[in-house]
């Protein structure tokens, strides 16, 4: 036994074939360990690791915890070393590290079947190479409080669809007064204040990088508009950190925020009595179809070094099945299912919110899959707040953050794994 599992064949060993065959009389299969990181409690993913047990009675899966924020320096350590799991969950801002580094499995003939039924493939892919599979995604959609906009004379049964139509629904709750505020507008806080400005760039066309990712496209009328837009509602709100501003939405002070699911579990636990309502992001009145939002996630990967990585992607596809990936979403709160579809699943058909999160879900876009992604939001966050101060117009903004992204595009090259 140890003879073939040194040989690479221990799937042989594991067929029904060979088990009769190979098995002594009278002892147990062996029985083989998955090892697997994650960041969530051990107890939110355990009903869905013992499923996967039940169907694979040959595996077992050790489920160990990588808790943030350093859980992306453990996995470069054991990596390093050659410690690494068998399956790992990777945040997608984490990615990008990964793929120029030739570290994770080519997953493509794999997974190829799933393409169709899972959204979030540009997290994890590489042209079309897929280097990954999505298991959760998290986005950020519009906030509105149904008893503001009844007081301010607004419909409340409906949330703004553009741009104009947020804008005279942040003045008109802002005239309310007596600590009232109209729009949420985020302060600059790292790696928060992007996921704030992206969904109107990306809502007004707007674009950070080549499709190739080696050219700098942030200088846009697009994006210089989408800017100015997020300045003009400073003038019917108040700025604050996102924690800030979800705490004053959930106290009935703010009327207009966007956000991400994360707040909906925060109201139902300190705020249960709060009528509000979520709806897709805006969109320029000019700007067809739905709004665009910003979105990001979790993934599920194998690594190169990694033991057994066949069975990694067995249990990688076992846990991105449509009701196990809805059973984590639900646990955990602050993420949805990657399955296309899912807003009109039955499991949404009572869940008006969960299910807005959804349907934003199929109008998304993602950062780029470039090495030093971190380090070029970091620089569009330095510009928006330059502008959010008063120290710079939008316009100057977008074109001195051009000049530091392409100055990291001309340093940081992507590599061939990584284009």
């Amino acid at each position: 036994m140890r003879r073939l599992r040194r040989g690479g064949c221990l799937l042989l060993v594991l067929s029904a074939a060979w088990l009769p065959a190979c098995a002594p009389a009278g002892k147990k299969p062996e029985t083989l360990e998955i090892v697997f990181w994650q960041s969530r409690p051990i107890a939110v993913v355990a009903p869905l690791v013992a499923g996967f047990e039940r169907a694979h009675p040959g595996l077992r899966v050790r489920v160990e915890r990588i808790a943030e924020p350093c859980g992306q320096e453990r996995i470069r350590a054991a990596l390093a070393t050659g410690a690494g799991p068998d399956l790992c969950e990777i945040r997608s801002t984490g990615m990008p590290a990964l793929l120029a580094g030739g570290l994770l499995v080519d997953w493509s003939a794999g997974v190829a079947d799933l393409r169709p039924v899972l959204r979030g493939w540009e997290l994890c892919s590489v042209g079309d190479a897929l280097y990954g599979v999505p298991w959760v995604l998290e986005t950020r959609v519009l906030f509105y409080d149904r008893a503001l906009f009844a007081r301010a004379r607004l419909d409340s049964t409906r949330a703004p669809e553009t741009w104009d139509q947020l804008l005279r629904a942040a003045a008109a709750i802002q005239r309310l007064g007596h600590g009232v505020h109209g729009y949420g507008v985020p302060a600059p806080e790292r790696g928060v204040l992007a996921r704030q400005v992206l969904p109107l760039l990306y809502a007004n066309g707007g674009r950070i990088l080549s499709d190739d990712l080696r050219h700098a496209v942030f200088d846009s009328s697009a994006n210089v508009a989408a800017l100015d837009f997020l300045l003009s509602l400073r003038r019917f709100g108040t700025m604050g950190r996102q924690e800030s501003l979800e705490r004053e939405f959930a106290q009935g002070r703010l009327g207009l925020l966007l956000a991400g699911a994360g707040l909906v579990g925060r109201i139902a636990k300190h705020a249960p009595g709060l009528r509000y309502g979520v709806a897709l992001v805006p969109r320029p009145a000019s700007a067809p179809g739905p709004g665009v939002s910003w979105a990001g996630g979790r993934l599920l990967v194998s690594f190169n070094a990694a033991k057994h990585r066949h069975e990694a992607l067995e249990l990688a596809r076992f846990l991105v099945e449509p009701a196990n990936a809805l059973a984590l979403s639900d646990a955990v709160g602050d993420a949805g299912p990657a399955t296309v579809g899912a807003d009109t699943s039955a499991a949404y058909a009572a869940r008006p919110v969960e299910a807005t999160f959804a349907r934003q879900l199929a109008t998304v876009r993602f950062a780029p899959n470039h090495p030093v992604w971190e380090a070029m939001e970091a620089a569009i966050e330095d510009e928006v707040e330059e502008a959010l101060f008063d120290r710079k117009s939008a316009a100057r903004a977008v074109q001195d953050a051009q000049a530091t992204l392409a100055e990291l595009v001309g340093k940081h090259r992507v590599p061939e794994v990584a284009r």
